[in-house]
Parts: C-alpha cells; structure tokens; sequence
C-alpha cells in the first residue's frame, strides 16, 4: 500500500503544480464529477475528477482506455484530415474529429522515466465552434506493491509546438482555447476482477472567453460531461475487453 501512496502522489504532481498558485474561486459537483477553478495572475486554470470502480481486470480497464483511436465524433467524419474519412468510431466524442496515434518517435531528446512502460503522441483535431488541433504525449508507468497487486499510471500531456517537434515532425501547429492541459488515470488492482480509477483533468488558459468567471458554470458543464462520457466509454469497452479473454 504505501508503494502505491507514492504512486498515486506522483500521478497528482502535475495536477499539484497547475494549481499551486491559484486562489480558487469556484467549486461544484456535477453527475458525480468535481469540479474546481481558479486565477493565478492571468491564467484561470480548471480542473476535473472522479472515481469509480470496475468488475473488470485492471489490463482490461487500461485498454478501454488507450483505445484512442475508436473514440470521436462521426458526424464530423468530412472534417477528417488526416484519417480515413469512412472509418467509423465506436465511441462518441463530442469535440473529437479524429486521432492519430503515433508511435514511431524521434529517439533523440528523451529517455523514458522510472517505471514508464510505454510512450507515444496523440495527434488530435477537434471541432467546437472552430476547428482546432494540437498534439498529447502519453506515458504509461506501471508498479506493483508487496502482494503483487498492480498499479498503473497513464498521464496525457498537451505539446507546445517545440515539444511535440522533439518527438516527431508535425503535419500542423498547436491551437488551442487552452494554453495548457493534462489528465491523469490511475489504476489500481483491488482483485483479479476488480479495478479502482482515480481520473484528473487539469487546464489552464488566458483566452479571452474562457478566462472570464460567468464562462466558469459553462466549461464546468462542459468538463463533466466529457468526463462522463469518457467513464461510460470505459465502462462499456472493459466489459468487452473482459469477454474477449475469457473466450480466448
């Protein structure tokens, strides 16, 4: 247990940072999602949690969630770019035109950190009243405790242009309402079949909108219903993860 308490304070570091500085001024609860935000200096900075536990094994939880590429909105199939503009999504994402998932990297610039497991880039275009695009980072560590119980981290980081050029060659620039976002799920092994998630989403931005406090109840809305829509992907999907094993 305490392997996993330094697991779990290293999965919030990101989140610890982004709101260090802020003087929090608005909380909520909304469909079992908190929400928070708050300005520091310029910026107002968001954030997002909830947790929730799944009959599922945590390998089939951590697959519903790095399906990327099964998840967007299919009515903005003609927006594609840079994907097969017939290819149907499983799961819908309001905002989400497509993902490419690349995991051929650049191999010079950085090295892979303590326990990381996997790493590669997100390329996402979204569309919310405008298109938009920018690239994530995903890292995935993995831990056990004393009775061999597991433990995984999966941290989605937004890329500046520098970033993501450090990786691999950009087909567009970041932009983004946000200047800054990250999310974080940790999973841990309660049993063989049964899983607990802890998930984060952390953003701060300046725009011009979203900045202003009578935006908050919006984006706060907004972030729920993300949040939950994402929950119910997984939900779903570890069920199926979970059949497909016991066939095979």
């Amino acid at each position: 247990m305490a392997i996993y308490k330094i697991f779990l304070c290293a999965g919030w570091l990101i989140a610890v940072q982004a709101f260090a500085g802020a003087k929090i001024d608005k909380t909520d609860k909304i469909n079992g999602v908190s929400v928070q935000s708050g300005k520091d200096d310029s910026k107002r900075v968001y954030q997002g949690k909830i947790s929730q536990s799944f009959p599922h094994s945590i390998e089939s939880v951590k697959q519903a969630i790095v399906n990327f590429g099964d998840k967007c909105n299919n009515s903005y199939k003609d927006r594609r770019k840079y994907t097969d503009k017939n290819f149907i999504c499983k799961y819908h994402n309001e905002h989400l035109v497509e993902t490419q998932v690349i995991r051929k990297l650049k191999q010079n610039g950085w090295t892979k950190e303590p326990g990381e497991i996997d790493r590669f880039l997100l390329a996402r275009q979204v569309y919310n009243r405008g298109s938009f695009g920018y690239y994530e980072l995903v890292r995935i560590y993995e831990t056990k405790d004393a009775a061999n119980k597991k433990s995984i981290k999966i941290v989605q980081t937004m890329l500046n242009d520098e970033q993501a050029k450090k990786y691999t060659s950009p087909l567009f620039e970041k932009d983004s309402a946000f200047d800054k976002s990250s999310s974080t799920f940790i999973l841990t092994e309660i049993t063989p079949t049964e899983t607990s998630l802890s998930y984060q989403y952390n953003a701060e931005t300046e725009h011009w909108i979203l900045n202003k406090e009578v935006s908050v109840p919006q984006v706060f809305a907004s972030i729920s219903k993300s949040i939950n829509d994402l929950v119910k992907t997984v939900v779903t999907e570890s069920a199926i993860q979970s059949r497909d094993v016991a066939s095979n």
